[in-house]
């Protein structure tokens, strides 16, 4: 009786754990290549520093690499306007717009616009996240 017990225990692991362990994602222990201790694989913007992982408009990609505030694919010229009146606002003001504060210090100035100049003219990212929640047209 112990070995049946023993070996439907185990069938039951084998068949439900193998599926799920499929379904698991990347294992930590790979690289970190903006050295922000956050692994590129799970990093939603693995070449610059943002160890909050803060990603305000939630399409995968961090907001440190992220200047595509109309979510059409790249940072352009609306992109712009929209930074450009949230520019010297602070969180809580009229105007203040999240996803402009690319830095995440809750105010909308200098640093940002070094990022949002960075990524103006590309795509958002890269993102190593590569699951559904990463929208492959605003985070590809």
């Amino acid at each position: 009786m112990r070995i049946k017990l023993t070996a439907l225990a185990a069938g039951f692991v084998l068949a439900v754990g193998l599926p799920l362990a499929a379904m698991a994602g990347p294992t930590p222990g790979g690289a970190d290549t903006d050295g922000d201790g956050v692994e590129n694989a799970f990093d939603n913007c693995s070449t610059k520093v943002n160890t909050s992982q803060k990603d305000v408009d939630h399409d995968g990609c961090g907001d440190t690499c992220d200047g595509d505030f109309d979510q059409n694919g790249s940072a352009g010229g609306t992109d712009f306007a929209t930074f450009k009146l949230g520019f010297g606002k602070t969180t809580g003001q009229p105007g203040y717009n999240a996803s402009a504060d690319m830095d995440c210090n809750g105010a909308i100035g200098g640093s940002d616009f070094a990022l949002f100049k960075s990524e103006f003219g590309t795509t958002a990212g890269p993102s190593g996240i590569s699951n559904a929640a990463r929208s492959a047209t605003a985070c590809p």
